[in-house]
């Protein structure tokens, strides 16, 4: 895999929007996140551009399966009254769907942020189930 600068983005239980066809997202609020450094500076001045359709990044997506997703997601921020949100949108419904029995809804998941070639990446892992018992 190779990659580098490996940071926990965020810990975050997949509630049933996160598993909706209809909103294609992975909702990542800014107030939840472990960390906001895992953008470059400048990945940080597009993601927080004013400018629809400029404030995407794209990103790929390593799922639980260890394996890289073979489609391209974005990343960009969502700027709502109360808070901001990253989010990662455009074929996270697919990506879900291709993965929902390992990522169920109420599933404890994190994100993780790394680099590959300088290019920024997200690997999602499964840590809690639901009606896991520890």
């Amino acid at each position: 895999m190779k990659g580098t600068d490996v940071k926990l983005v965020i810990q975050k239980t997949l509630y049933t929007s996160d598993t909706l066809k209809t909103q294609n997202r992975l909702n990542m609020p800014l107030n939840q996140l472990e960390t906001d450094e895992f953008l470059t500076e400048d990945e940080r001045t597009i993601i927080e551009s004013d400018v629809p359709k400029e404030n995407t990044i794209e990103v790929s997506l390593l799922g639980p399966t260890l394996e890289m997703y073979e489609l391209k997601m974005e990343l960009t921020m969502w700027r709502l009254p109360r808070t901001k949100n990253y989010v990662l949108k455009t074929n996270w419904y697919r990506f879900w769907l291709d993965n929902k029995r390992r990522l169920q809804e109420g599933s404890k998941i994190q994100v993780w942020s790394f680099r590959r070639d300088q290019q920024l990446c997200f690997a999602i892992t499964c840590v809690e189930k639901p009606g896991d018992v520890f």
